[in-house]
């Protein structure tokens, strides 16, 4: 048996079924918020890539931007990371419990220093000269002799692509990372090229 439905029973059900919907809209809305902030983590680093095209446009036109500093490896600038690593490597190397009494003190080395103070002092030589603070961070790895080590890395651009370089102080010569990672050693973090935060290495 059909049921007649009046306009004013109509317009009633009509009202209804759309509170139904705007509560249940709203309803999704607020579980898709709550469900993309619950568990966020912060981006990792992975591995150095060419920027988009429109960002390079933007670096030619904005090359006084921060984020557009990119330092061309050119030989003034692979001379000045002999140089720096050449004088680094005068530094004595000493373990922070005998310097300091402690597992852990990072500063500036001057004469005397461990792995990190060492990477400290390349790291404010080359900022001296004018490197920006993005394109030297500090990262640690683990050495093919399975010790915990901390090292300087170079990003810069050569040949129209990004390369990453380190300053070790267990080696006389500016190396590519991928030529450590041959000889054994294990990236695992390094410094954010902005802020105090760190990233994973993702190799």
């Amino acid at each position: 048996m059909a049921v007649k439905i009046d306009d004013t029973a109509r317009r009633a059900i009509g009202k209804a079924t759309r509170n139904v919907a705007l509560a249940l809209g709203a309803a999704l809305t607020l579980s898709a918020c709550t469900t993309t902030t619950q568990g966020a983590s912060a981006m990792r680093d992975g591995g150095l890539v060419m920027p988009p095209a429109g960002w390079m446009d933007f670096c030619g036109r904005n090359a006084d931007d921060p984020s557009c500093k990119v330092v061309q490896l050119d030989e003034g600038h692979l001379k000045q990371l002999q140089a720096v690593q050449a004088s680094v490597r005068q530094i004595h190397a000493v373990d922070d419990r005998k310097e300091f009494g402690r597992a852990e003190y990072w500063q500036v080395a001057s004469k005397a220093g461990d792995c990190e103070d060492i990477a400290l002092a390349a790291r404010e030589k080359l900022m001296a000269m004018g490197w920006p603070a993005s394109a030297v961070r500090l990262a640690t790895a683990w050495t093919e002799q399975r010790a915990y080590h901390t090292v300087l890395t170079i990003d810069v651009a050569r040949g129209g692509a990004q390369t990453t370089l380190v300053l070790d102080s267990r080696f006389p010569t500016v190396m590519s990372w991928q030529r450590l990672e041959q000889i054994g050693y294990r990236f695992h973090i390094r410094q954010a090229s902005r802020g105090p935060t760190w990233v994973a290495i993702q190799s």
